[in-house]
Parts: structure tokens; C-alpha cells; sequence
């Protein structure tokens, strides 16, 4: 099994702007019961999980007449690793996609972004990523609970080069034993009764 390859910054670019996801980020929290007005409810879903050597065109097709396509799309680029045609997309499409939902924009992207595109909505930039937001909402309701305070958004992190919620993960990280000690206090059981010195051997064998 091979395993699948980084997306290169020009492919997550495009992911970026891309009407697709772009629809996803605007209507992911529009209709929560999605599932139950999909047109993959009338179809047989072998439709949308094609053999690696058929085409998917098929279920493409038919989720480009779905109400609930970017509600759809949202869904799977939230689950992360899923297999299947979703919102349209197939899964090898989703690989740059699930980078442009979960990051922002990233500096070596911006030599891949067109003039025409310049006033065009951007996922990660003129719409935050929804991923990134979770991610930054997760990290500070860890630091709320392990009592590490969340690392300042302005100037330098200790780590040069290293965004401020891996800053926070990896300092959550070096204080783990700190803090485990802290909840689960250590205890100690006295050694009083081995402080005789022991018998001599002659003694034992007399």
C-alpha cells in the first residue's frame, strides 16, 4: 500500500479557490440533517465508493444536482481520511482541499495566485479556515485544563519558525510530567525497616 504524497504548495493554492470549497466553508453549518436530503439516499452508495479503476464521473454527476453538496464536502474534510466521492470531490482532490480547510495561507502558495483571482474569495485568507479555527479552540481549551498559559501572539515563539498553536502543544507536551505529578502526587514508602545492616554470612550458615 502506498502511502499518499504531501500536496505541493500550487495544488493547495488552487484547492484555496476552488467554488467547491468554498461553497463547503460558507453552508458547513447551514443544515445540520444534510444526510437526509442528499440524492445519494435515491442511489445505490456503491455509486460513490468506485473501484480504484473505474471512473467516478457517475456520482460526480449526480452530486453536482445536490442541495447539500457543501454541507456534504464540510462533513469529510472535517472526518479527514475518508475514501469515496463527497461533495463532488474525490478523495485524491480532498488531499490539497484538507490542507486549505485546516491552515491559512500559507506565503509559498502566493506565487501560485492569480491576478484574476486577487479580488476572488480565498479559504485560509479573506474566509478563515474552519479547521484552523477548531484547532486554535481545542489547543486553548487544552491549555485552560492543563493550566499552561496560551503563548502571546505577538513577537517571537521560543521555537523560531514554529506557529504558535505547535508552540503550545509542544510546551503542553514538555510539562505533561510536571502536571501528572501535580494531579497524582508521588508516594513515598519509608525505608526505616532496611536501615539495619544485614547479618553476616557466618552468621546464617552457623
Amino acid at each position: 500500500m502506498t502511502r499518499a504524497r504531501v500536496p505541493r504548495p500550487h495544488e493547495v493554492a488552487a484547492a484555496r479557490r476552488d467554488p467547491r470549497l468554498l461553497r463547503a466553508a460558507t453552508e458547513r453549518q447551514n443544515d445540520t440533517a444534510w444526510r437526509t436530503r442528499g440524492v445519494c439516499q435515491s442511489v445505490d452508495p456503491e455509486t460513490f465508493f468506485p473501484a480504484p479503476t473505474d471512473p467516478p464521473d457517475a456520482a460526480i454527476a449526480l452530486c453536482g444536482t445536490c442541495s447539500v453538496q457543501g454541507a456534504c464536502l464540510a462533513w469529510a474534510l472535517e472526518a479527514g481520511d475518508c475514501h469515496g466521492v463527497w461533495g463532488g470531490t474525490t478523495a485524491r482532490e480532498r488531499r490539497a482541499m484538507v490542507v486549505a480547510w485546516r491552515t491559512p495561507e500559507q506565503p509559498e502558495e502566493q506565487p501560485y495566485a492569480e491576478q484574476a483571482d486577487a479580488t476572488s474569495p480565498v479559504v485560509g485568507g479573506t474566509i478563515p479556515a474552519p479547521g484552523w479555527a477548531a484547532a486554535v479552540a481545542r489547543a486553548a481549551e487544552v491549555a485552560r485544563a492543563s493550566g499552561v498559559r496560551p503563548p502571546k501572539r505577538t513577537g517571537p515563539t521560543r521555537r523560531r519558525g514554529v506557529p504558535a498553536v505547535t508552540e503550545l502543544a509542544l510546551e503542553i507536551h514538555e510539562r505533561k510530567p510536571e502536571l501528572r505529578e501535580r494531579r497524582e502526587p508521588q508516594v513515598l514508602i519509608p525505608l526505616q525497616r532496611f536501615a539495619e545492616p544485614a547479618p553476616a554470612l557466618e552468621a546464617l550458615v552457623a
